[in-house]
């Protein structure tokens, strides 16, 4: 992990419980089922993780899988699936497995199955969207059956972040399971070691999961999870209000606070380790023209964003880093900041007159995503005349238009990455799995190529802030906000740590019920 404010002060400052927090200290009989809502999506297209996109499939798989690392309750790396890692040089890693760790089959997970994984994941053939964390690798060499060593060509600082259980795409999975059931039964019944398998899947309403009889550390204390897909944030709250789920991977932004007054809930929430932007087609008009991108940006105001979109539970970002990862200081860059005269002094020098300005903004997802998206279009358009439209669509539609290259613009925006390479390298890189974007700036890319390579903590945190503003210039997308995260619960639950990546299925091992 490079170095950043994420500190347990900064989390367990960030953290705000509700009253009932600390009564979790009381222990309680298990109660058999834990339901889980995950709120905002209605899709889950794999559980396979080398597969996995989505944040609603990865809120599933940290429940079935581990990975070889994982982030502790204060943002530390440490031993997952590895009992022990060390650095034996700048370019390769050793890892000792735990010889306990088991398979939801009892088959035991061995080097071989890691070398696998990590193999497949860099393998052309599987399209993984993660592929771009591990072109660096040179080679998983496997010394026993227990331990084995990845060398990479040149160092390569996001390694162990891009080995831990989030959104990573490297959750070890068992080579012989996955041949034997094939890559379509795998991805909706995997085999992994994680504490809780599938034990049905009924598409676009939940999936089942049930405790793993072998798995790293202690029972599950609770039997069973019904993970329910909720579309509405809304109605995930009702749902939970209604007592018909226990916990909710989200809430809506309007109404944190009145829920931090209920003492039959917890609230969870902290300054979240997301971005969100206005995604831009810089191969199309009227995109394609830096002026427009430039002057557009200044045409809308993100502080009132922040107040009429997430109602003040995030704040206006400079970048698109968020400040959970690298704190800014001082008022935001010229070019995020709304200015109308300078916007139209700036539209002024583009080859596209306002009034021929007419491209359609895809928005999605819960009420606010699409709120960000009305209230963009209708001050830009105030601010300088043009004709920009807001279009629907759900989650599904609008992604595959983005990896199409099919759309002129869209609000988009990532939760749950974890290094300052998933930020600037997946999403405005010239490999970049998440670029979908069209842009390429050597410049920038070079300040990527050395942000990769350095293996200082400080010395990186600077290069990725240069290279963070250098792509201003630039605009490819139009940073916005960074929202907080919240999880909400009824005040029967016990046990879960949040996390500043929007953690889910890997507390429900660790929750009881109270009765």
């Amino acid at each position: 992990m490079t170095p950043s404010v994420l500190t347990r002060r900064s989390l367990v400052a960030g953290a705000v419980l509700s009253p009932l927090a600390g009564a979790g200290l009381v222990r309680a009989e298990p109660t058999a089922t834990l339901r889980a809502a995950i709120a905002g999506f209605s899709v889950l297209n794999t559980l396979d993780p080398a597969k996995a996109s989505l944040l609603s499939e990865n809120y599933v798989i940290w429940a079935l899988f581990n990975a070889l690392l994982r982030f502790n309750a204060r943002m530390e790396i440490e031993g997952d699936l590895a009992a022990r890692f060390s650095v034996l040089d700048s370019t390769t890693l050793e890892f000792s497995l735990r010889p306990e760790a088991r398979f939801h089959d009892g088959a035991p997970v061995t080097a071989d199955d890691v070398k696998f994984s990590l193999e497949r994941v860099l393998d052309p053939a599987t399209a993984s969207p993660n592929r771009g964390k591990l072109t660096a690798i040179e080679a998983v060499t496997i010394r026993d059956p227990l331990t084995l060593r990845i060398s990479t060509r040149t160092p390569f600082a996001p390694l162990l972040s891009a080995l831990t259980n989030t959104r990573t795409g490297t959750q070890i999975v068992s080579r012989a399971a996955l041949r034997e059931l094939g890559p379509e039964a795998f991805a909706r019944a995997p085999v992994g070691s994680g504490p809780y398998r599938v034990r049905a899947w009924r598409p676009n309403e939940r999936v089942e999961l049930e405790a793993a009889a072998q798995h790293l550390g202690p029972p599950a204390r609770i039997p069973r999870v019904d993970v329910l897909l909720i579309p509405e944030e809304s109605s995930g709250l009702t749902a939970l209000l209604g007592q018909a789920v226990d916990l909710t991977s989200t809430a809506p932004f309007a109404d944190v606070r009145a829920l931090e007054a209920r003492p039959a809930l917890q609230v969870f929430k902290q300054p979240g380790l997301n971005t969100r932007y206005v995604a831009l087609n810089n191969r199309q008009a009227p995109f394609d023209d830096l002026h427009v991108r430039r002057a557009l940006s200044m045409a809308f105001d993100r502080n009132a964003l922040v107040k009429a979109v997430l109602f003040g539970e995030g704040t206006a970002t400079p970048g698109l880093l968020p400040p959970a990862l690298l704190a800014h200081q001082g008022p935001l860059p010229d070019l995020v900041t709304y200015n109308p005269d300078r916007a139209r002094a700036e539209l002024a020098k583009a080859r596209y007159r306002p009034e021929a300005i007419t491209a359609s903004v895809l928005v999605w997802g819960s009420s606010w995503w699409r709120r960000f998206g009305e209230i963009v279009v209708a001050q830009i358009n105030q601010t300088l005349g043009t004709r920009l439209t807001v279009q629907a669509g759900d989650t599904n539609a609008v992604f595959a238009q983005l990896r199409a290259g099919a759309y002129q613009a869209a609000v988009w925006g990532w939760l749950g990455l974890v290094d300052y390479d998933e930020y600037l390298g997946d999403i405005l890189g010239a490999t970049g799995a998440r670029n979908f974007q069209g842009y390429a700036n050597p410049a920038f890319d070079a300040l990527l190529a050395e942000g990769r390579t350095t293996l200082d903590p400080r010395s990186r945190a600077a290069i990725y802030a240069r290279a963070d503003r250098l792509m201003l210039e630039d605009m490819p997308v139009w940073p916005a906000f960074c929202s907080n995260i919240h999880q909400v619960a009824t005040h029967r639950l016990v046990g879960f740590t949040q996390l500043p990546y929007s953690n889910f299925g890997d507390q429900f091992a660790h929750l009881e019920l109270r009765a």
